[in-house]
């Protein structure tokens, strides 16, 4: 009687699933979420703000597949790390932030030694303008990051612990070769899938603090960081695709959180600086350049790919599919708010943003990239959370299962 009673029950479900899924309707897919967090310097600290938001007020996300870069990475290590539930891991974030402050990046030259060191140099490299191991120590930084990812060796244990439990299928972080000028996306966990070409290539790792230092290392401020007897910098030089890992790895719905402000036409029409533009001011376009504006063009490629993908019929694709992508940037100019905060800057760094006339730009977009100033990075926390709070409708439906 029991046996029979099963067989019922296993039909009327069977029958309920065919109604559910009507004729030639296939059972959907779940969809495997993604993060990508752009670099920007101390501006990652609004993706902060975001998220902060989005743990607030949303339901718990499941965050399969978490890409960084440059500072970008080390919320991605810090979110694929944490063993806690989302909203723990962001509010370890936010804490992070908030507390991260300059001495805790970089130990910058007092500028009269800065100067003399030029002066006097007695070798070649002491007197190159630029020194090759970067206008600042680092080491500040890589002790904080171990501390922040509970990593004394330098290895971060989390993430394999969260792949391992199902929490995660695979972090990776990006950087640039300075051996080969190769974008190198070191991966933790589920590999790449057709994502390498001659000037991009992925490596399976286990990702550790020098994988963080090398994406977070500007080129010429901070120093290269050896790993396996390469030397590798920031990964927002060469990276064209900043959406590619997150896409290579298998995501099928990424939220995209930029440092970027977009301005409107009548924005973009009016000069911030008066006259013969400062060096802050050129210095800052070329940073935008190369570390910022490559996710605006890339979202408008994926933008369109999607709209020939849903034209063609599912045996022409090509294994292409469609992917939902969501951008979060900020409502307020990053860079236009950090000349509020320049005068915090020390040593070597003070000397170079007067030098290079920071003060007769209004968007010195290069000093918001190294102003770890709890003031600075504590506001754009706000701004971070306020304009999540702005599009609550677009991220609640993006999270909707």
């Amino acid at each position: 009687m029991q046996r029979l009673k099963s067989h019922v029950e296993r039909f009327f479900q069977t029958l309920s699933a065919q109604s559910a899924l009507g004729a030639g309707n296939q059972p959907k897919t779940p969809a495997t979420y993604g993060i990508v967090l752009s670099g920007g310097g101390a501006r990652a600290a609004y993706q902060a703000g975001v998220l902060q938001y989005v743990a607030d007020h949303l339901e718990s996300p499941n965050l399969d597949i978490i890409t960084g870069v440059s500072a970008g990475s080390i919320n991605a290590a810090q979110l694929a790390n944490d063993q806690g539930t989302f909203q723990q891991s962001v509010s370890n974030l936010i804490t992070g932030w908030s507390e991260l402050d300059a001495d805790d990046v970089y130990k910058a030259s007092n500028s009269f030694t800065f100067l003399l060191k030029l002066i006097k140099g007695s070798s070649d490299k002491e007197t190159e303008l630029l020194p090759r191991a970067g206008l600042v120590d680092t080491a500040p930084l890589s002790e904080y990051l171990k501390k922040i990812l509970h990593a004394p060796d330098g290895t971060i244990q989390g993430i394999r612990k969260n792949i391992d439990s199902g929490k995660l299928k695979a972090c990776a972080v990006v950087t640039t070769d300075y051996s080969t000028a190769q974008t190198v996306t070191w991966v933790e966990g589920r590999a790449m899938e057709g994502g390498e070409r001659p000037n991009r290539i992925s490596r399976q790792t286990q990702l550790s603090v020098d994988h963080i230092m090398a994406s977070t290392s500007l080129p010429f401020l901070f120093p290269a960081i050896p790993i396996h007897n390469h030397f590798y910098g920031d990964g927002g030089i060469r990276q064209a695709e900043p959406l590619s890992p997150a896409v290579h790895l298998g995501a099928t719905k990424i939220l995209a959180i930029s440092t970027r402000y977009s301005r409107t036409m009548e924005q973009a029409l009016i000069p911030v600086a008066a006259g013969y533009p400062p060096a802050a001011q050129i210095f800052g376009v070329l940073l935008n350049a190369v570390f910022l504006d490559r996710l605006d063009q890339d979202a408008l490629t994926l933008e369109r790919t999607n709209k020939m993908v849903a034209q063609l019929a599912q045996e022409s694709r090509l294994g292409m599919k469609h992917i939902d992508l969501l951008v979060m940037r900020p409502s307020q100019d990053l860079g236009k708010l950090s000349s509020e905060f320049q005068h915090d800057l020390k040593g070597v760094l003070s000397l170079i943003a007067r030098g290079l006339g920071s003060s007769d730009t209004e968007s010195p977009d290069w000093l918001s990239m190294i102003l770890f100033d709890n003031a600075y990075t504590s506001k754009l926390i706000q701004i971070g959370y306020d304009d999540a709070k702005a599009k609550h409708d677009k991220l609640a439906a993006f999270f909707a299962a």
